[in-house]
């Protein structure tokens, strides 16, 4: 399982092997099996450390495994589903105005969360122009426009009847969370962008000393 796991970077590589299979079908089988053999191995090693070739091996396979899901996470902020299609900051300042439009309405109260909403939009566009002030957006940003997402929706579900029917209630709540899930995405972008290429780097070095480390271990095992 291990080796298999080989199979996705040589897919996205090679062009002999474009024909086997899409690379979103074999990034979820290197999931798959980035954690199915780690646990085959922990069960082989008795979910004990033993000597010390096997303690070297097994702790870096835990490291790699753990890199994984680290970078995994970093995936899913960037790119939308297993695709390998980016989420451009172009693309979400488009849906968020997609959203802002349909808060329009006259006689809903639309136009007036727009003007509440439409501040959120430039401070995204600030937060995610670098690094560092992508960096500080995942905590201030995020808090404030959860804040902002409650108060709202407090707003939105207290308007009388003949403003918006229940339905429409509900519908505005869902319009504004999408915008303020959008906004965040925005804000963080240049941030989850620029670790996961930083994972990248580092990913591959510890697959590498995984491997030598195993090899070792075999040898280890099998000479003495």
């Amino acid at each position: 399982m291990m080796l298999l796991l080989l199979v996705y970077p040589f897919r996205k590589r090679i062009k002999m092997l474009q024909p086997i299979g899409s690379v979103g079908f074999w990034f979820r089988f290197h999931m798959l099996l980035g954690l199915l053999g780690p646990v085959a191995i922990l069960y082989h090693a008795r979910f004990s450390w033993g000597a010390l070739n096997s303690a070297v091996a097994l702790a870096a396979m835990l490291v790699v495994a753990g890199s994984g899901l680290v970078g995994r996470y970093f995936y899913s902020r960037v790119h939308r589903g297993y695709s390998g299609r980016k989420l451009e900051v172009r693309a979400l300042l488009s849906e968020m105005h997609d959203l802002l439009g349909e808060l329009v309405d006259p006689g809903t109260g639309g136009a007036v969360l727009k003007s509440r909403l439409a501040p959120f939009e430039q401070q995204a566009i600030a937060a995610g122009a670098g690094f560092w002030s992508s960096a500080a957006s995942i905590l201030r940003f995020s808090l404030d426009t959860r804040i902002a997402e409650h108060r709202l929706k407090r707003e939105i579900l207290a308007l009388p009847a003949s403003a918006a029917t229940p339905a429409r209630q509900q519908e505005l709540v869902a319009t504004a969370a999408a915008y303020f899930d959008a906004v965040r995405r925005a804000a963080e972008f240049a941030f989850y962008d620029r670790m996961l290429r930083l994972w990248h780097l580092l990913h591959l070095p510890l697959f590498f000393i995984l491997v030598a480390t195993a090899i070792l271990h075999i040898i280890a095992v099998h000479m003495y």
